[in-house]
């Protein structure tokens, strides 16, 4: 099999773990935004932040130089944070040639305008397929190279291209890629689940049982449907890996930093306050702001959405949110 080469810019959890797992069968430099960070991980090819105790490959290469991590690239992975993603994407356009693939894995929302992730990097980057990689995938697994199953997507023009990447950075045994033509239901649902995840973590950080936990991962895919079919993706997709799949794995596991979030939030943390000592980004907290202010102002039902969003930015008490959700109104089921 033809080693590729890829660059991967971001040297977060995912970034790293997506280069530890891509480097087994092809040659991959990673972009390395804070220098010490660099430093340890030229030195040592092991990361105390992001990725603790897990020795990655000593054949990928590090770097500070972004131009020298693209060029001659034949697929670049956009791994930033949400809100670097426009800048980035803006930054990455100077260097880019003929690629034959941008795949983005960051998952969020844009607050102002809604926007996905790949929306904002076509603003910048031209004339080259972009595509979204995403599924229920914690970095500390995958870059174990405990087995992983998830989706990589792009518009129905780049049917081809989106095949080719997939069977590319397939790597078996450990990281199963399925294909799909609705981009925007794989967003979506990567986006939405992380508001969710915080509000699982709340229920583990009230010591509530798997009754609660049951109902709230339930009712909450029925919030990301409803969502996700106003801004017209397909509904079949959040029954699938990047939809049902990422919010389980998200809302059962520590692993998760927006768990995590809710947790600490249910024991009685405010965020401003967490937020002074994350190492790491909480995407649910971006997501939660731009689907509150966007629900609100098309009149979608987003009662759990809304409550997170009050948790953090209005900080309201997590019982008394958690008792108006069970004390609204009854309604049947199939209801939106």
């Amino acid at each position: 099999m033809k080693r590729n080469k890829i660059a991967i810019i971001g040297a977060g959890g995912w970034g790293l773990a997506l280069a530890n797992v891509f480097s087994i069968e092809h040659d991959v430099s990673v972009w390395v935004y804070e220098e010490d960070e660099y430093e340890s991980l030229v030195k040592n090819h092991e990361s105390s932040i992001f990725l603790k105790d897990i020795k990655l490959n000593e054949k990928i290469v590090f770097t500070l130089d972004i131009e020298e991590a693209i060029n001659g690239k034949d697929i670049v992975i956009l791994a930033t944070p949400s809100f670097a993603l426009k800048n980035i994407a803006e930054t990455v356009s100077k260097f880019i040639t003929n690629q034959s693939s941008i795949v983005i894995v960051t998952k969020g929302l844009d607050i102002e305008k809604m926007d996905t992730m790949s929306t904002i990097a076509r603003k910048y980057i031209k004339n080259i397929p972009i595509l979204t990689l995403s599924g229920p995938s914690h970095a500390e697994e995958v870059a174990r190279l405990v087995p992983t199953a998830i989706v990589i997507a792009g518009k129905s023009r780049d049917k081809n291209i989106v095949t080719q990447t997939r069977d590319t950075l397939m790597i078996s045994p450990y990281l199963r890629i399925y294909s799909s033509r609705d981009q925007k239901g794989v967003e979506m649902a990567g986006a939405l689940k992380n508001i969710y995840a915080i509000a699982s973590g709340v229920i583990h950080g009230l010591n509530l049982g798997d009754n609660t936990k049951a109902a709230l991962i339930t009712r909450s895919l029925k919030e990301m449907v409803r969502f996700a079919k106003h801004k017209q993706a397909k509904e079949s997709t959040l029954y699938g890996l990047s939809g049902i799949g990422d919010l389980i794995v998200t809302c059962m596991s520590p692993l998760s930093r927006n768990f995590s979030l809710g947790t600490r939030l249910a024991k009685g943390e405010k965020y401003d306050d967490i937020k002074k000592n994350m190492k790491t980004v909480a995407e649910g907290v971006y997501a939660a702001e731009a689907v509150y202010k966007y629900s609100k102002q098309y009149g979608i039902n987003m009662p759990i959405a809304k409550s997170v969003y009050n948790i953090i930015f209005n900080n309201e008490d997590c019982k008394e949110v958690l008792y108006k959700l069970m004390a609204r109104k009854a309604k049947n089921e199939d209801e939106n």
